[in-house]
């Protein structure tokens, strides 16, 4: 009975990790890579979807790089005021945008998510257009394990369950 409840509970717990309303993405541009949260939004779990992701994005205006989608996502637009550094919004239905500057605007958005840490970003974005990598955060392309926390892989998991069942940890 204590093996039963501790397995169900450790794969709880690998589950509730596997399926956390906080979805990092790492967006790449060159060599450098940035951490960002999508919003657990309709239009932040389609553009998740989509991932990966590697677009030409056109410079705009000195403060943002943006890429018209071949699909549309699901909106909700609003009229931010100001839009800060690292924010990622969707403009109309299809075009993500990608603010490297903050600024004030009268015009309207629905939110995707927002770069974590965007100190640099507009140096490495560069005054140009420039290709930018949205992919999933966690995923090993070579080994296909999922970071729970950054550690911490599921074979990392299965191990511990494994461990625990066996009855030796006591």
């Amino acid at each position: 009975m204590k093996r039963t409840v501790l397995s169900t509970l450790m794969a709880l717990f690998a589950v509730t990790q596997l399926m956390s309303t906080d979805m990092k993405i790492n967006v790449i541009i060159g060599g450098a890579t940035f951490t960002a949260t999508i919003d657990d939004t309709e239009t932040g779990r389609a553009f998740h979807a989509l991932l990966p992701l590697t677009i030409n994005m056109n410079e705009l205006n000195g403060n943002e790089k943006y890429y018209y989608l071949d699909t549309s996502l699901p909106t909700a637009s609003y009229r931010p005021g100001t839009i800060n550094a690292g924010d990622i919004m969707l403009y109309g239905s299809s075009c993500v945008v990608l603010f490297y500057e903050t600024f004030s605007s009268n015009y309207s958005y629905t939110r995707i998510g927002a770069v974590d840490n965007p100190d640099c970003l507009a140096q490495v974005l560069g005054g140009g257009n420039v290709t930018v990598r949205f992919e999933v955060s966690g995923l090993s392309e070579t080994r296909g394990d999922v970071n729970l926390d950054g550690n911490v892989n599921i074979s990392d998991v299965t191990a511990l369950i494994d461990y625990l069942l066996s009855g030796n940890w006591h």
